[in-house]
């Protein structure tokens, strides 16, 4: 990695941009290569004199480009981003991605840490987006998914199908916000919530069960977001997330994210594609 920058990049997204992720996603790569980065929010793209990428829709893209150092790209298209980092940014080591609600450097995006390659349990995913590598996995025959959301309200869904191609991976998605839903959409047992509530390990396996009754590959997820919401033992940003393939063993981990809620809920989101793209 770099420490003093020796050219610089500009990035710019529209002021309601689908592609914010991914921007961070590549201001970090940029700055792991010695390349300054400001990402700004625009309604129209303006003249630049250096290197510049836009990421979504402008109404005046197409003549912004005419210019050599100007690139524009699609939002959620992360293999044009990727191609496009390859051949303009100077090289700079490929780290593996973790996802979790703690590692050994400052977070990439919320629940994911980049690393060095080899680190126990984390993933080469080459810097992309763990959606992105999921559907990428998936192929044409690959496995379908299904989400059993609660605290995240369906967002795990709404970044696996931004993407497109997505259906040759979702089959389909729960959002069970209630204890009801819980019970009548998953079959989660009235015991296990009056017993141990809707936050804990087995009734996100419980709900992971549910998810698992007609798809291949399932993730569930449900916990505090905040930023009420709290109850002894379980503050804000704790979150239950589980994971498996049917007729294969279910895996299911207790994270403490910390940040505001939409930060809690992408990285529970991130954890749980993290999970299944192991």
């Amino acid at each position: 990695m770099t420490d003093t920058p020796t050219e610089s990049l500009q990035i710019f997204l529209p002021m309601r941009p689908a592609a914010l992720p991914d921007a961070q996603r590549l201001a970090i790569w940029a700055r792991r290569a010695g390349v300054d980065v400001r990402v700004g929010l625009v309604a129209t793209l303006p003249v630049c004199s250096g290197m510049a990428l836009a990421i979504g829709e402008f109404a005046n893209a197409a003549d912004w480009i005419k210019s050599a150092s100007c690139t524009h790209l699609s939002a959620g298209d992360w293999g044009g981003l990727r191609d496009w980092a390859r051949a303009s940014l100077p090289a700079c080591p490929t780290p593996w991605s973790l996802f979790n609600d703690r590692g050994p450097e400052p977070e990439i995006l919320p629940g994911e840490y980049w690393v060095e390659s080899g680190t126990t349990a984390a993933l080469p995913l080459q810097m992309a987006p763990p959606e992105w590598c999921l559907l990428q996995q998936a192929g044409a025959q690959g496995p379908r998914l299904a989400l059993a959301e609660s605290c995240t309200g369906g967002g795990l869904a709404a970044r696996i199908t931004a993407l497109s191609g997505s259906s040759a991976l979702l089959r389909h998605g729960f959002v069970t916000y209630s204890n009801a839903a819980k019970v009548q959409w998953l079959q989660v047992q009235e015991a296990t919530l009056a017993q141990l509530g809707a936050v804990a390990e087995e009734t996100a396996l419980e709900m992971l069960t549910g998810a698992l009754r007609d798809a291949d590959l399932a993730a569930a997820i449900t916990g505090i977001a905040g930023p009420g919401g709290a109850v002894p033992g379980k503050p804000v940003g704790t979150v239950c997330i589980a994971w498996g393939a049917r007729n294969a063993g279910a895996q299911v981990r207790i994270c403490h994210f910390s940040g505001d809620r939409w930060s809690v809920q992408y990285a529970a989101g991130s954890v749980a594609l993290g999970g299944c793209s192991d």
